[in-house]
Parts: structure tokens; C-alpha cells; sequence
């Protein structure tokens, strides 16, 4: 597994309960770009729409060598369906309709097939509180490992 882009801000400003990898449907110019890494996921956000799920506001720009004629019909930001299980899609519906969750990408990853695929995540938003509190905890983790390494040398 290559992995392609992630999504930085996904594990510091929210709280993640489940992942879930999906396949994608693309062009084959999007592909390309994807694969040398002109994606953005930052802004994107992963939709329900009836019985499947469909991504939004990733940034694919068009690839370099696309011929003339495909350029100016081209948006780089439009939604893109993903490929999931018919039991997954329930199970993610059901956890965002019952507990209130939302669905972001984390991250886009090619598999050793080839095949570019996104994780996807449930998750809720972080306070302020709790970021401090976790944060904290790391510092005193980090602290100490350190003190121990020093005790110990």
C-alpha cells in the first residue's frame, strides 16, 4: 500500500470511532493525476445520497497530458461516487442517522493491485477541552519516556 495523500487535520480536530476503505469511480485522467499526487482531500466531505455515498470537494486537478478538448469541461471538484459494500453503506447510514456522526476522508491510498482507494472515517468534532486534555497527555507521556531514558543512561 502506497499511501498517496492524508488528511493532517482529521486526527488532531476530530475524534475518529471507524474507518472503512472504499473504492472510487474515476476517469482514467484522474487516475493518472491522482497517482503523481495532485489530490487534496482537506476540504472534501463524504455525502449520503439514497443507497450510496459520494464524496465532495476533492480537488483533482486535470492531468498535464490530457488532450485539449476535455479541458474546458473539466471541474476538478465535482463529486465522485464511492465504492463500498451494500452491508457497509447500511452500517455507515445507520451510525450517522442514529449517533449523529459525519463521514470525512482520511486518506487516499493505492493498493498493491494498483487500485486507487480512500479511507474514510466516522467521526465527531473535538472541543477545545478535550484537545488540551489530549495534548497533555501527550506531554506527560513524552515527559516521561525522557525521564526514564536519562534515568537509565
Amino acid at each position: 500500500m502506497r499511501i498517496i495523500t492524508k488528511n493532517k487535520f482529521a486526527y488532531s480536530d476530530y475524534d475518529i470511532e471507524s474507518t472503512y476503505d472504499a473504492g472510487i469511480i474515476l476517469q482514467w485522467h484522474e487516475v493518472k493525476s491522482i497517482k503523481i499526487g495532485q489530490v487534496d482531500i482537506k476540504d472534501a466531505i463524504v455525502r449520503v445520497m439514497g443507497s450510496e455515498l459520494i464524496i465532495t470537494n476533492m480537488n483533482v486537478p486535470l492531468y498535464h497530458k490530457t488532450s485539449a478538448k476535455l479541458a474546458p469541461n473539466y471541474d476538478p471538484k465535482a463529486t465522485r461516487t464511492l465504492l463500498l459494500q451494500k452491508k457497509e453503506i447500511t452500517k455507515i447510514v445507520w451510525k450517522t442517522h442514529k449517533t449523529g456522526l459525519s463521514i470525512i476522508p482520511l486518506m487516499v491510498f493505492e493498493t498493491k493491485t494498483k487500485l486507487i482507494k480512500i479511507q474514510i472515517g466516522l467521526w465527531k468534532l473535538l472541543k477545545k477541552v478535550e484537545k488540551k486534555q489530549i495534548l497533555k497527555e501527550k506531554d506527560i507521556d513524552r515527559q516521561m519516556k525522557r525521564d526514564i531514558k536519562n534515568f537509565g543512561g
